[in-house]
Order: structure tokens, then sequence, then C-alpha cells
């Protein structure tokens, strides 16, 4: 917003409102029909239009003030033939006033002389205006523009002359004469045309940019067929020109003012550069005149320019001395004018016939600091306007319409998406491009996709984007469709292949396709789909001793039980039905390889598994179970890392900072020395500087690789602690709280980390989740102590609350099932029947692993099994980790005011045992929904 605006004083429409205005349809004058006048304002239109204005502006009594009125306009006409310019001057020779006018009126083959008489009115309707067509100047060729002036010095008269689209000029003089010419040259192209009464002198632009000044007595005595003459003086602008008009400044010289395309130049009319302005913005139009008198001293040479975006610059010879907004659309023409109770005002006319009579001035935009309304954070008031908005919500949105509109989004797109189970052994030549050079094309296997889709209404416009995790990249990113026809289909081939060695938290592949339709309603649907996990492993000979095992325990009929290759067909053929399946990762050796086979890989067999698993056997039974172990260690160890890399760059950043200003004060000084001075000092300093910035820069182009590898770990240690967490026995909405909390995958933003952006949830659950031993009813009072007083992010912290809530899931989670009397297997040991094996190296492995990790082995516990009932499984990991003594009483006197008593470790709960305190629940009721939330400190 500009403080410096042009202000309306006055402002109409005129009658034409298509865009048929331009530089030539504006004139402002005088034509001395009565005393003491102003300037009259005529705008005429290639459609033929013609208006005069006279604008008033009256302030009535009572202090109104009234800007357009009807009476303003004096004259509207309308024509056959359109306007090409208006004109005015003393063209005919009876005109006996000396300070009557006429008016003239270009249209493309002839030019119409008028004279304005008035009409007065017998009511309130004021006075009017009529034209008295006076003389008609009819020619063959097509007029372009008009240039009018007292042709050879004469006094009392006004000649014009018509530039035609040829380049021809047609004179006409007041007794009749009238004769043609051309300018010398190969070629003359239509351009403004200016005329300098001192020197009697016409100044055109030439097809080569250059301005050409030619006499009037060479161009009368010249004839059509015999062009001998040559210009008086010629000057190279090297550019074109939007408009050119003659003021005199001087006695002794008159300016040529010329708007170019980029610059603003200034030509005496002795062919001499005044001066010449580079603009730094498109112009559009622009107007000259002096205040003054030009034979005085003090007289000034003034110009505005308009430009395409709406400003308006004022000029005092080649300096600035004012700058405004124009706040409607920017003007195709401008000029300065004296009116009634406004002198020096500006007339604008804007392409679509919008007439604005303007002055400069400002609009202060006066600024009140707001009164400071400081109120303590009150957790149970927005606690309730929370849920006051949600009800609000809830009320106004009809689920049920939801689901119909949404299927009908579906029914409008069909998509199919697919992917192939089967991989390419190498890579295609054209995706090589996108391959680092440190992979090889053996470890890029190319897993190949499907893709249909069929609109069966017309759409305006329709997306496909493809969202694959990190380092996995289809050959196809992103589809723009524009205009669909209803009834299109299209097929089209997909490849995905790995381009980066990261680890891989799923291998799940997302199509999402946003489409409006042709009511201008957006709509968006999506389909998933997994890559095989051949593109991940190869298969390799089953080791009793591996690193990590998944074992699968059925308990049904020997002829009912299903094979291996039912879940693992991309290694296992229908020729073959092995008992075992061992795999390995497809990576390069060396310490990627040793963590590669610690957590990360971990949730790509469950995760891509997870929908063959459920409902396989029994329809009945459609959930996964898992013992209440997270592998907390091993993820604090990955946001250790990723926390460590963070800092790196953090520090590096601001070392390359204060290089780079150095280097910049080194510039400086070395700018600012005198050329006696010596300067080899400065010279090495710089040099020396700029291989340190180099340097430094590498280092965090590593870091931010470095960063990306950490990221995806920790993604995949997340992915992981979220799948066992959605695998216990929690009610629904407690697994989605705790897995919008821990969100995946993770992202690092410049100002913001993955560490700082969960430590708000992180923090909000210690306080009044799972991970809090206070009584409920002081939940909100230590909330709304500890909200203010935590201002800053402490990785301490959100380090211990971490690992305090997995610690806590664990344990509530190990107490229900011992409540229920159910006791699963974490990792279900299987007798002989359908064993799985994931294998990663040998065993003694992971010595090296535990080392790098820093974390100690775990070690499983035998654990006593029951033999499921038909038509029942489990299939779960297992784990066993020592329990923390400490916080067992806190857990405990938890459950003391409910009812209930922790036994921890996987243990058989004996009903008819009389050890039980007097607190305990007999009847080994589990507990509902409220008593379950209460207990883990969260409310609905």
């Amino acid at each position: 917003m500009s403080l410096f605006n042009i202000c309306t004083w006055w402002s109409t429409q005129c009658s034409d409102l298509d865009d048929n205005y331009d530089v030539a349809s504006l004139l402002c004058a005088r034509f001395g029909l009565e005393d003491k006048e102003k300037d009259y304002i005529v705008v005429g239109t290639h459609a033929g239009h013609l208006c005069i204005y006279y604008p008033s502006y009256e302030v009535d009594a009572s202090g109104n003030v009234h800007g357009y009125r009807p009476t303003d306009l004096l004259l509207e006409q309308h024509g056959n033939s359109p306007i090409l310019g208006i004109y005015a001057g003393r063209f005919t020779a009876n005109n006996r006033k000396e300070n009557t006018n006429q008016l003239a009126v270009l249209h493309p083959y002839m030019v119409i002389i008028y004279n304005l008489q008035f009409i007065g009115g017998v009511a309130e309707h004021g006075t009017q205006l009529c034209l008295q067509q006076v003389h008609v100047y009819r020619f063959d060729r097509t007029a372009f523009t008009l240039c009018k002036g007292h042709f050879g010095k004469v006094k009392g008269r006004e000649f014009f002359c018509v530039v035609h689209l040829d380049g021809a000029l047609t004179f006409y003089e007041q007794d009749g004469i009238t004769y043609e010419c051309k300018f010398p040259g190969h070629r003359a192209l239509p351009t403004p045309i200016v005329y300098c009464e001192r020197t009697d002198s016409f100044f055109r632009l030439a097809s080569a940019w250059n301005l050409e000044c030619f006499t009037y007595q060479d161009l009368s005595h010249s004839s059509i067929n015999k062009s001998h003459y040559q210009p008086t003086w010629s000057i190279c602008l090297g550019e074109g020109i939007l408009d050119m008009n003659i003021v005199q400044t001087k006695s002794d010289y008159a300016s040529i003012m010329i708007l170019g395309e980029r610059n603003f130049l200034c030509v005496t009319d002795a062919g001499k550069l005044e001066f010449i302005l580079k603009l730094d913005y498109a112009p559009k139009c622009f107007y000259s005149f002096v205040i003054g008198y030009h034979w005085e001293p003090p007289a000034r040479l003034i110009t505005i320019i308009v430009s395409e975006s709406s400003k308006l610059f004022i000029y005092e010879n080649a300096n600035v001395i004012w700058a405004a907004h124009i706040k409607h659309e920017s003007p195709v023409a401008i000029q300065r004018s004296n009116l009634n109770g406004l002198p020096g005002a500006l007339i604008t006319l804007g392409p679509s016939g919008q007439l604005r009579i303007g002055y400069l001035g400002s609009d202060p935009y006066v600024f009140q600091v707001p009164p400071l309304n400081i109120e303590e954070l009150s957790f149970t008031e927005a606690q309730k306007k929370l849920q006051e908005l949600e009800q609000e919500i809830k009320e106004a949105t009809d689920i049920q319409n939801m689901d119909i509109i949404n299927q009908k989004a579906y029914e409008d797109v069909i998509l199919a998406f697919t992917v192939n189970p089967e991989v390419k052994a190498e890579a295609d030549l054209l995706l090589l491009e996108d391959v680092p050079a440190n992979v090889s094309l053996k470890e890029l296997p190319i897993s190949r996709a499907e893709l249909r889709w069929h609109a069966k209404e017309g759409l305006s416009e329709m997306q496909i984007v493809f969202n694959t995790p990190d380092g996995i990249r289809c050959s196809q990113s992103a589809l723009t469709y524009v205009n669909v026809k209803g009834d299109t289909s299209e097929m089209m081939e997909l490849e995905f292949f790995i381009a980066e060695l990261l680890h891989f938290h799923t291998s799940k592949v997302e199509v999402v396709v946003s489409f409006i339709n042709l009511k201008g309603v957006p709509r968006v649907i999506q389909k998933v789909a997994f890559l095989p996990l051949n593109m991940f492993f190869k298969v390799k000979q089953p080791q009793k001793a591996a690193s990590i095992k998944i074992t699968y325990n059925i308990s049904l009929e020997e002829e009912k039980i299903p094979k291996l290759r039912d879940y693992f067909s991309e290694f296992i053929s229908w020729e073959n039905e092995p008992q075992a399946l061992g795999l390995v990762l497809l990576t390069s050796v060396g310490e990627k390889r040793l963590l590669y086979k610690a957590l990360e890989t971990q949730n790509l067999g469950p995760d891509s598994r997870k929908a063959k698993l459920k409902g396989q056997i029994n329809p009945n039974t459609d959930y996964i179970t898992a013992a209440a172990f997270i592998p907390v260690q091993p993820i604090l160890h990955r946001i250790d890392v990723h926390h460590e890399t963070q800092e790196n760059i953090r520090k590096q950043t601001l070392e390359l900072d204060e290089l780079w200003q150095r280097f910049k004060e080194l510039q400086r000084k070395l700018q600012e020395k005198v050329d006696d001075e010596p300067k080899e000092i400065l010279v090495l300093q710089i040099e020396e500087n700029y291989d340190c910035l180099i340097a430094e820069g590498d280092k965090l182009v590593e870091m931010r690789k470095d960063e990306l590898k950490h990221r995806c770990d920790l993604t995949c240690a997340v992915s992981v602690a979220k799948f066992i967490i959605s695998a216990l026995k929690f009610e629904a909405k407690l697994v989605n709280i705790i897995s919008s909390v821990l969100t995946t995958p993770a992202e690092d933003w410049t100002e913001l980390s993955w560490e700082e952006s969960m430590s708000a949830g992180i923090d909000m659950l210690h306080h009044y989740g799972p991970l809090n031993s206070t009584k409920t009813n002081n939940q909100h009072s230590m909330i709304d102590s500890n909200t203010s007083a935590e201002k800053s992010f402490d990785y301490n912290r959100f380090r211990r609350n971490f690992s305090i809530l997995f610690e806590r899931i664990v344990r509530l989670s190990d107490g229900y099932e011992q409540q229920l009397g159910e006791v699963q297997s974490v990792g279900t040991i299987v007798p002989k029947r359908g064993e799985v094996e994931v294998v990663e190296q040998k065993s003694e492995d992971m010595a090296n692993m535990h080392e790098i990790l820093n974390v100690q082995p775990m070690t499983l516990a035998p654990v006593a099994v029951k033999r499921l009932k038909p038509y029942q499984r489990s299939c779960t990991l297992e784990a066993v980790e020592d329990d923390d003594e400490e916080e067992v009483s806190e857990d405990e006197e938890d459950l003391r005011t409910m009812g209930y008593k922790k036994d921890y470790g996987c243990k058989e709960i004996n009903q008819a045992s009389t050890d039980a305190s007097q607190w305990m629940n007999e009847e080994f009721k589990l507990p509902d929904s409220d008593e379950l939330f209460n207990d883990l400190g969260i409310w609905w």
C-alpha cells in the first residue's frame, strides 16, 4: 500500500464500455465559447462514440459535495465510423475570433472539422453543445494519425497533415491546397509525427529506430514519385517508441520528449541528446508540460509517466520528484488540465472508458496500538471452548452426506492401480541420470506398475501425483490434464526404482488424484499399493542363528494350514513348498549392513503383509496381537543420532554465515583501498576465506546427506513402535492418539527440527496422558502452571518423556493382559509348521551391532505357550525387557483407586490364589473405556 495516491475528484463512465480507447482518444482544450471558460474534456472511441464534458465540483450550503452531475455531459453522439483521434485548433480561414477553436475528428478515410455551438437550456437540465460541420476532407489511403501546427510559420492559422498506414503524408491547407509526399528510404512505417514551430520541422521515427528531422520546405516541394531529399539530422534511439510530443522549454531551442519501451529521452530540436533516463518499469503513457513561460529563467519542464503497474511518476527534467499510486486500473491516456475549482488537475482515461479527474494527495494510515489483553492461559477454559467448537462442527457436518459425496467422487473417476509382483534385474538407461554414481545397476531392481483411470464426466482439470518413500522414485512424478472430456480413459505403465541407498519404513506407494469438475467442485481420491518385497530383499539359505526372526504359530488341521508361498509369493514358486525362508537386504557391505540388521527393516515385512495376515486363516479373527515390548533404547539411539546431526548442521550453518560476513567485509575493504595502497595481503586473505567457504560448504552438503539417512532410520524405528502399539490390546481411540503424536515420516524444517515439533505432543501426553502419575483432579492445574514456564526446547526433557511414554505403555498393556488371564506369545514359537525366518547375517555379528548402537543386547526368555483353540491364531514379536522397580509403585498407585492390581511379566494368573490384597478386583473384569482412559489421563 502506497502512502501517496491519486485522489479522485470527479469520475464518470463513458458511453462505450468496451476496450476501444487509446492515447489519442482524450483531448483537453478550450474552444472560446464564453468568457473565463475552463477546459473541456473530449473523448472519442474506436466504436464512433464522441462525448464532451465540462466538469464542475460544487459544495452546497449544507456542506454536501457533488461530483459528477448529468449536466456535466454537454454532448454525446454515436457515429458510424471509428474515431482515430481528436484535435483542437483554428483549421478554417473564416474563423474571425482569435480565441475560438474548431474540433477536428480523424476517421479512417476522412477528417471532419466541426464548430461548437451552445444551446441554452430552458429547464434545469442546463446548456448543451451541438456540432456544426464545417468541412470534410476525404482521402483514399487509410489514416493512422494527424499532426497539426503553424506550418511555414504562418500566423493566425493552423494546417494539418494526415499520416497514412503506408507512411505517406497528406497536407491540407486552408486555401484548399492539398499535396502528398513520402519520406525517403525503402520503408516508411506509420509512427507518430510531431511538428516544431521554432524550426518549422517535422520529427518522425524511421524503420531503423532513428529519429529523423525534415523541414517543411523540403516536404512541400517534394513529389510523391521523386523523393530525393534527405533528413536534416538523424539520431539513433535503438528502440521503438510509445509516444512523442514537443514542448518549448527555452527561448533558443525546443525539447522533443520521447517515451521509449525502456527509456525516457529528451532531444533538442537541433538533434542534441539532452538526457536519457533508463526506466525500471514498463511505461504505458506520458504527458509533458512547462510550468511558467519558456522565455523566463524559472521555467520548469515537468513530465508525468504512468506505468503498467498503476504507478505514476513525476519528473523534473531527468529527476523524479514525486511518485504516487493509482488506485484503479492503469490508464491508457493522461493529460493535465485547468478546471472549475481544480487548477492543474490530472485527467486519466481507462482502457474501458473510465474517465477520472484527480489530484496528488495522501491517505495517511494512522496506526493505533491495540490495547494489550494479557490473560493467563487457563487450560480448563480452553478445553471447554475446544469441546464446544468440536460439538458445533459435528452438528454442522452431515457425515452421511459426506460418505455419499466421497463415493460419488470415486464413481466420477474410476481408478485402478496394480503393482506387478515380478521385478526386473536392471534399470533402463532412461533412468540412469536419476541414479547416484555410487549405486550399481545390480542394486537397482525395477518394479513395474499399471495405472488405469476412466473419467465418466467432463473435468476442467485433473492432476495425478505419486507419493513414494524417500529413496524410491517413479518414472512419472506428476501428471496434469486440462479440459478432460467425458468417457475418457487412459492406461499408463510406471516403473519404481531405488534411487538412493536408504532405509525404507514402508513399501507403500500412494496414487493421489485431485480433479475439478465442470461445476468447479474439487475432489480427491486415492489408491494404495505395496511394492514387492523382492525389490528390497533377496533369498538366502535359512539359518537357525538369525539376528531377526519372525515365526507364525498356527493351530489348524494339517490339510488346512496355509503354505508359506501364500504370504511370500515373490520369493517362492508354486513348485516348491519350503518350511523356512531366509532373506537378506539388497545393500552394500560395511556398517550400513549392520544397521540394516538392527531395527530399520523390521517394518517392511509386517507393513506389506498386514493385509494378507488379517482374516487369511479365520475370517472371524481380524486382528494381530503383540506382546507388551517396545525396543526403547534402539529408538532413543536413532533420536540421539538425528538430534546430534541437526545440531552439527546448525553449527556448520553459523560458521558459514561468519565466513560469508568475513568475505564481504574483506571485499568491502578491497574496494575502499586507494590505487596506490598495497592490496596483496587483502587479496590473499580473500582467497583463503574463499577456499574455506568452499570447504565448509562441501561439509554442509555431506551433513545434509547424513541427515537424510538418519531421518530415514528414525522414521523406520518410530514406524516399528507404532506397529507394535497398534497390535497391543488397547482401544482404537487410545491407539489413534498415540499414533497421531508419533508422526511418520520424520520431517525437518529450517527453523524447526523433528524433535522440536514432536516435543509439544509428547509433553502434553506427559502432563495429562499415560505418563502422569498425579491424580486426575490435579491435571488441569498442573498443566496451567507448566505451560507458561516452558518457553524453550529442552532435549533432555524430551528424551526422558519419550522413554517414559513407551515404558508406561508397555507396563499398562502387560497389566491388562494379566487381568484378562490371557497369555499371548509375543513372537509365536512354531513347532514344525509354517516357519518363516528373516536372516540378515550370522548371529555373531550382533555383538558388533550392539557396539555400534551403544545398547545392551536383549535376551529372549522362555515363555510358556498355551495351545490355541482351532480357528485362532496369533502373530506377534517376542522380546522381554527388565521391569523398572521404581515406577511400578506409581502404576499400582494409579490402579489402586480403580480396584485393579498389576502383575508385571508373562506369568499365569491363578484365580484361586489367596495372596491378593484387599483392594484387588476379585471378578477380574476388564476395565471399560472410561476407566481405561481415566487411568491413562485422557478425557473425552
